[in-house]
């Protein structure tokens, strides 16, 4: 077996150390018990290290004041966010969203779940962010209601973890445990994949200036347009799918720790939580702090603005310019190949990992399958990829 890859193994899992301040690209969380974490642990990947964000003290950012944040009983009750009135509809709400069955929602938008139930607008608004939070994507006149709602309810039991050493370490591990199962790693750029010919039964890859051949070739390139060029032609069932997810990115590495080490806009598209600690991702009596914004497909919003807002958030979580140690910017970062709408029928409408038109090859990504979203989706689609390669009894051979 042969990988392909004109970058360093990981991708956007790749962890980048900034003096001892270990950054992920962007936040990353792993889903407690989802299929990345079932799949990780299957191969001997510790998930266990680090630990769940902190909430207590966390804030709600509304009309630029911030709330005690309502994500346990106690703060919902004393939240000076909501009226008496309006806790009442939050407390309805969220049952009905802890209840919800993915399977009626699926061709229905969060939008039209949320216009069943005749919110505030402030409610409206706080439910709207507990989907951001969870799904990382600013899109509820798109965003199917069964994909969105099941990852809320996944985000709150079992919940997420911070990992120790962010996600490198599941890169190192599967970067070693590939090797020891003879798994050769080739840096080069890929040219272009031709599906098998009815001949030979074999796929070609050509990349680097050389040839393989192999009777089954897994594209695991990004998003859909990356995979695409990559082909003779780009597959029907491909053409219709949404934009990708992006988000702008700050990442902080300060001294000492945020007065509120997890903020939540409500009615701003933001996020700040406070990684390190639990996870271990910087020098001992500091913290490593990610802030988020939720970019809305289409959106032309200059990036000196969306890092006004994130820099404005940092200081209402208590961050003090002279705190902050290291930091990186990231503008546009990448969350998704796309987002499952419910025009498309949720996560059933994602394409399959089988491409019917080019024989012999298969594809893997948080864009494809049934399963997951994000992380989840790559683990599923991985796992169902690499079964039915393994099936075809995949074998690459420089030609």
């Amino acid at each position: 077996m042969v990988v392909i890859d004109p970058h360093p193994p990981g991708g956007r899992a790749r962890v980048d150390d900034r003096n001892g301040f270990r950054f992920n690209r962007g936040p990353r969380a792993l889903y407690v018990r989802g299929p990345a974490d079932r799949a990780l642990r299957a191969v001997g990947v510790a998930t266990r290290t680090g630990g769940a964000p902190v909430l207590r003290g966390a804030i709600a950012v509304h009309g630029g004041q911030a709330h005690r944040f309502p994500g346990r009983a106690l703060d919902a009750a004393r939240t000076s966010l909501f009226s008496p009135r309006q806790k009442a509809q939050v407390s309805r709400t969220l049952a009905a969203l802890w209840r919800s069955d993915r399977a009626p929602d699926d061709r229905r938008t969060v939008a039209a779940w949320l216009d069943d139930r005749s919110l505030d607008s402030t409610v409206r608004q706080f439910v709207e962010a507990l989907v951001r939070v969870a799904t990382y994507a600013d899109a509820p006149d798109a965003f199917s209601a069964g994909a969105a709602l099941a990852n809320a309810r996944a985000g709150v039991t079992p919940g997420v973890r911070y990992l120790d050493g962010g996600w490198q370490p599941i890169v190192d591990h599967l970067v070693a445990a590939a090797a020891a199962r003879g798994v050769e790693h080739v840096l080069a750029p890929v040219d272009r994949v031709v599906p098998a010919d009815a001949a030979s039964g074999l796929a070609t890859v050509h990349a680097g200036g050389a040839t393989w051949t192999a009777t089954t070739v897994i594209l695991a390139v990004g998003g859909p347009d990356a995979a695409a060029t990559l082909l003779p032609d780009s597959p029907a069932s491909w053409v219709d799918l949404a934009p990708p997810v992006t988000a702008a990115c700050l990442e902080l590495g300060i001294r000492g720790l945020p007065s509120h080490r997890f903020a939540l806009g409500i009615d701003q598209p933001l996020y700040g939580s406070t990684h390190c600690p639990p996870a271990d991702l910087a020098p001992p009596g500091h913290a490593v702090v990610h802030l988020m914004r939720y970019q809305r497909p289409g959106e032309d919003v200059p990036a000196a603005a969306q890092r006004r807002l994130l820099d404005d958030l940092a200081r209402t979580m208590g961050i003090a310019p002279d705190a902050v140690v290291e930091e990186r910017f990231l503008a546009r970062m990448v969350v998704a190949g796309t987002l499952p709408t419910a025009e498309r029928g949720g996560l059933a409408g994602r394409p399959d990992v089988a491409v019917p038109e080019h024989p012999g090859i298969l594809v893997a990504g948080d864009w494809v399958g049934p399963t997951g979203l994000l992380l989840d989706a790559v683990a599923a689609s991985s796992v169902a990829a690499g079964t039915r390669a393994a099936d075809r009894s995949a074998t690459m051979e420089r030609a």
